[in-house]
């Protein structure tokens, strides 16, 4: 059973990892490092998806038409790739607290300067540095990895991922309420470009803090996270003692710093390569749909900025429980039937996801009403997958877990870029079909779970 409230937080001896959480502490390290793993998220999304919700305003200010919007949508993504990749070896390299803090500075700035933007092409600009932010998510998911152990890595990932992705969600409410209380006093020509200064502060301060009351690891800073483990207690299941010279590779704590060979060995593991696709399929799908969201609602059911931004920020706010369950699961699955727990429940959520992307498509025509309901149901299996996602990584190649999480993490973002498009493609009174394109593509992706071959381990094995 999974431990959420574990007083005192049970630690593994042999790795000094958590093996269980405590979602009311923040004793340092592992409870600390968790927090600010997803509040440092939270915010970075708050910032990187601050812009859509004022769309509305910018893009009669701007005097943008549909392709600019939908173009700025597609380049805030497709920046965050490079940056995605990059950070994760980073977070090999140097761990994942100082990595944080530089995405969250550099991101402040075009944040803060947004508002300088006086066209489409300054938008995108803006929109293209922005994007650094959303490689946050690599520190986030890496710093969890090596605070909690493998039985609750998962549920560790999950609910920092989930509640730090539920920014996206909070920025698409509050981004508009802020800016009517500006509003209250400015033109609204420069009522946004102040609003958007709010965010941008609250970036560098989570950044600060980073750097000052956090911990890489357990053992404290990154240069001490190979140094060896005394070990008092020992498992019965862990009989080795971890000196040094530990050969089990699950039980070190970390592999020496790979360099970018790690990148090469990460593309040709497939395992590496079909977990990209899926997370471009539900992480991609989150991203596109965040962008789109507000908007759709705004122009499909005649609602202003304000009633559309609160609706549209369902969506990101079911993360709140949505990913944090599907890690949870997978934990769970894992204790009953090891990796193949894990596999099958990614398979059921990956298919039930696009499911329900499909019956969103025809929902729309049956009134705002219907069309929330079905929002609810695929964004929390969009968001579940994400969770279910993460909980096979840590498997796949320890040694070089930061530069895998690193690549999947980008192909989020590639999905986010394809389905972006498609938005763009499917435009104006065809937005609904977007939908079913989108879903249809998932439900296909789904089925890749069969090819998965993690610890030696498949969903189906057939028997020779």
């Amino acid at each position: 059973m999974i431990k959420l409230f574990s007083n005192p937080l049970a630690i593994d001896q042999s790795t000094q990892k958590a093996t269980a959480l405590n979602l009311l502490s923040i004793k340092r390290p592992h409870m600390r490092g968790f927090l600010f793993a997803w509040l440092s998220f939270f915010i970075a999304f708050f910032g990187w998806f601050s812009i859509a919700p004022l769309i509305t305003t910018i893009r009669k200010d701007l005097k943008l038409t549909n392709d600019d919007v939908n173009n700025s949508n597609i380049i805030s993504v497709s920046s965050t790739i490079l940056f995605r990749i990059t950070a994760g070896l980073l977070c090999d390299r140097l761990g994942p607290r100082r990595v944080m803090f530089t995405i969250l500075v550099l991101g402040s700035i075009p944040v803060g300067l947004s508002g300088l933007a006086h066209d489409a092409t300054s938008l995108m600009i803006v929109r293209f540095f922005v994007g650094i932010l959303g490689s946050a998510f690599v520190p986030c998911q890496f710093w969890t990895m090596q605070m909690f152990d493998k039985n609750a890595v998962g549920t560790a990932n999950a609910f920092a991922g989930g509640w730090g992705n539920m920014g996206a969600g909070i920025t698409t409410m509050v981004m508009p309420l802020l800016f009517d209380g500006v509003a209250t006093n400015l033109e609204d020509h420069v009522a946004w470009r102040v609003t958007m200064v709010i965010p941008a502060a609250i970036i560098f301060f989570i950044a600060i803090l980073n750097l000052l009351i956090t911990d890489d690891c357990p053992q404290g800073k990154w240069e001490q996270h190979e140094k060896p483990v005394e070990v008092h207690e020992v498992d019965e299941k862990k009989s080795a003692v971890y000196n040094g010279n530990q050969s089990d590779a699950d039980n070190r704590q970390v592999s020496p710093k790979p360099g970018l060979g790690a990148y090469l060995r990460a593309i040709k593991n497939p395992n590496v390569l079909v977990l990209i696709a899926m997370y471009a399929c539900c992480f991609g799908v989150e991203l596109a749909v965040d962008n789109a969201i507000a908007t759709f609602f705004h122009d499909h059911f005649n609602l202003n900025q304000t009633t559309a931004g609160l609706i549209g920020s369902i969506f990101g706010t079911m993360n709140f429980f949505s990913r944090p369950t599907g890690g949870l699961f997978s934990d769970l699955l894992y204790s009953k039937f090891e990796i193949r727990g894990r596999l099958a429940l990614q398979f059921v959520i990956l298919f039930l996801e696009g499911l329900f992307l499909i019956v969103f498509n025809y929902s729309v025509n049956s009134g705002l009403g219907t069309a929330i309901v079905i929002l609810v149901l695929f964004s929390y299996f969009t968001q579940a997958g994400c969770g279910t996602t993460y909980g096979i990584i840590p498997f796949v190649d320890p040694p070089i877990v930061g530069t895998v999480s690193g690549l999947v993490g980008a192909g989020g973002n590639v999905g986010g870029l394809v389905f972006a498009t498609v938005f763009k493609i499917y435009a104006g009174p065809r937005t609904p079909y977007a939908f079913l394109v989108i879903g249809a593509t998932v439900m296909s992706v789904s089925f890749l779970t069969f090819l998965l071959r993690v610890n030696g381990r498949m969903l189906v094995e057939l028997k020779r």
